[in-house]
């Protein structure tokens, strides 16, 4: 019997996980050139186009076109055989592959990019994937370590190098009416207080396959106000909270708040550091291992996914908040006299009743709601999780069994008569169920893009077989029995409260038969996006006018494959910093309140790059701040 192979879409990169996929890594490499000629200072340019004589640059500002031109950098490939540096096939003179075309008796055809540190084959004209403990990969280590070595020395070197200066004059240029922001902070002020305009981006040294990390804190670092609100949070000295509870019957409490915690503190120090302008390169050391204390996971210096480092990195720093509020108030009610079992369970009425919202959930905080409404009853309301029916078993028969069985019985009648008491509050109008705050397009069938994206996440759907509601209103108006109706229903998620900073993360990586793959799918996504078509009608915090306009600012990309990819940041350094409230938004019709200039960041590599080139790049995690 012959097994078919699974066919695998073109725009989907399977891994194969047997060996390295390129027969030439022997013939194509050579260790050494690197111990003859060593890695030098100028690494990390084209060394043909270095020889070549250039016309004097004009000391008038560039045009748009000239600027768009000049702003992307080609990428320097280093050849593997010989050591040969040269530009790629997106540029001018391509020397790169004109070295490889050369003729000799072994071929040059490996070599390896200086920004993302991935291998290419000219011969197979594809990346070569390879095993970690193989030569190939001792000598792009090797490589690596020396190179950003070199580039942390010349960087960490005083403003008077050449090549420093020459950077510097480069970032002046891309945006003259921005001139002032970008030289530095305004004297007088505090880099790290929070009031400086600076936007300066800086780079983060790579402490061993960190670029997962860094790409995320490049774009945490340009959250203005992210920035703003942990200043405040790590600045206050002796912080009393008074919290008066809404709502119930609990006593308003004075609550003395502990110093934040550590992994808070380390990263107001790093966020700060990359906006001081005497900074070159700089070391999150201290923040990468707060990460791991809180994460062990990342312990190890492997490669890791940037996704889950923004998530264990912002519910980490939500945790201490919430520890910080919690045992302030343990400690308030114990000097009143309070015993722990009390105090145990005030603790958690105060949370929620009254105490105020952490500063993560502050800026990245938002609502889903999940509307469903029977098909039988046409009972709308907008349900916990636990309401839905999973269909794994039938209940349990009253009065007999276990221990075990008769608690487990007496929770879920509880469970029951709390969830029945929500129905009968939260049941709302059927005219306004499935309405969005703003009509929605249907995305055309081959579109892939946010809001194609977003349409999908946010489609009614039919709930059926295993995944049937389990409708209160039907299970009461029935006389002939006590077990709980399942009936079909229509569900639809939608946004009940916009957060003020938005953070978009797309699927590129998936499971194809038996191996691990990566979609390289291309998916737009627009510079201003509007989040209404995609808010429940009743959506909180949005003014007269239906608009939800998010402005982008920051973009983690992931380029290579899954055995040997590469982060990289783009962020959008912009000179204001809007004061920390919902109701303050940036017009969106003043061109001059969304200016800003794109930077592309690989570790400690930073360059200015055009908008057209964000727009192109294979996006993993995405970062808007909200301006309507």
């Amino acid at each position: 019997m012959v097994k078919r192979r699974q066919r695998v879409p073109k725009d989907v990169d399977v891994i194969d996980l047997t060996g390295p996929s390129c027969i030439h890594i022997r013939k194509g490499l050579d260790h050494g050139f690197l111990k003859k000629t060593g890695i030098d200072s100028s690494c990390f340019s084209c060394q043909d186009c270095s020889i070549v004589e250039k016309p004097t640059a004009s000391t008038d500002c560039p045009s748009d076109e000239e600027e768009d031109e000049t702003s992307q950098t080609p990428t320097i490939w280093m050849c593997l055989k010989c050591g040969h540096r040269g530009c790629g096939r997106n540029s001018e003179d391509k020397h790169a592959i004109k070295h490889y075309e050369k003729p000799r008796s072994d071929p040059h055809c490996l070599v390896l990019s200086l920004d993302t540190w991935s291998v290419w084959c000219y011969i197979c004209d594809e990346d070569v994937q390879y095993s970690k403990t193989g030569q190939l990969a001792q000598l792009v280590t090797n490589i690596k370590k020396q190179a950003l070595m070199k580039q942390e020395m010349m960087e960490g070197k005083e403003n008077t190098e050449p090549q420093l200066k020459e950077t510097q004059k480069k970032m002046v240029k891309k945006d003259s009416r921005m001139k002032e922001s970008f030289t530095g902070v305004n004297k007088g002020q505090n880099a790290g207080g929070g009031a400086s305009r600076s936007v300066s981006v800086r780079g983060l040294s790579n402490l061993g396959n960190t670029c997962f990390f860094n790409a995320v804190v490049q774009n945490l670092s340009q959250t203005h106000m992210l920035r703003q609100v942990i200043n405040q949070v790590t600045a206050e000295q002796n912080t009393s909270l008074k919290i008066l509870p809404g709502g119930s019957d609990l006593e308003p409490i004075l609550v003395q708040l502990a110093p934040p915690g550590s992994l808070t503190v380390a990263m107001c120090q790093t966020i700060n550091e990359i906006q001081e302008t005497n900074k070159g390169v700089v070391t999150p050391k201290e923040l990468f291992s707060q990460v791991c204390k809180k994460a062990v996971r990342f312990k190890g210096f492997q490669q890791q996914d940037s996704q889950e480092l923004l998530r264990y990195l912002l519910d980490g720093m939500r945790a201490e908040e919430i520890k910080r509020v919690s045992s302030g108030i343990s400690e308030a009610l114990k000097q009143q006299g309070r015993d722990a079992e009390q105090c145990k369970k005030l603790v958690k009425e105060y949370e929620r009743n009254g105490a105020p919202k952490t500063f993560v959930d502050q800026v990245f905080g938002g609502e889903l709601t999940s509307t469903v409404m029977c098909q039988q009853c046409k009972t709308v309301h907008s349900p916990s999780p636990v309401q839905m029916a999973n269909g794994d078993g039938d209940d349990l028969p009253t009065g007999v069994g276990s221990k075990y069985q008769q608690k487990k019985q007496k929770k879920q009648a509880k469970k029951q008569a709390k969830l029945e008491r929500e129905c009968t509050v939260s049941q709302l109008d059927p005219k306004q169920a499935f309405h969005t705050l703003a009509s929605r397009a249907v995305p055309e069938k081959q579109e892939c893009s946010v809001q194609s994206c977003l349409y999908q996440f946010t489609e009614v759907e039919m709930l059926t077989q295993n995944n049937c509601l389990q409708c209160f209103t039907c299970t009461k108006r029935q006389t002939s029995s006590k077990k709980s109706v399942y009936t079909e229903a229509l569900k639809q998620m939608l946004i009940s409260c916009p957060p003020t900073v938005l953070t978009l993360h797309l699927k590129r990586f998936q499971q194809m038969g038996y191996g691990v793959s990566k979609v390289n799918r291309h998916v737009l996504f627009p510079p201003i996006l509007d989040l209404a078509p995609f808010c429940s009608v009743n959506c909180k915090g949005v003014s007269d006018g239906g608009r939800v306009l998010y402005s982008l600012y920051g973009v983690v990309e992931h380029s290579g494959t899954m055995r040997g990819g590469h982060y990289t940041a783009y962020v959008k350094a912009r000179p204001s910093c809007p004061p920390p409230s919902s109701h303050n938004r940036v017009d969106v019709q003043d061109p001059g309140s969304l200016a800003g200039v794109w930077f592309h960041v690989s570790d400690s590599s930073v360059q200015p790059v055009s908008e057209s080139k964000v727009q192109s790049s294979q996006a993993y995690l995405l970062f808007y701040e909200r301006i309507s």
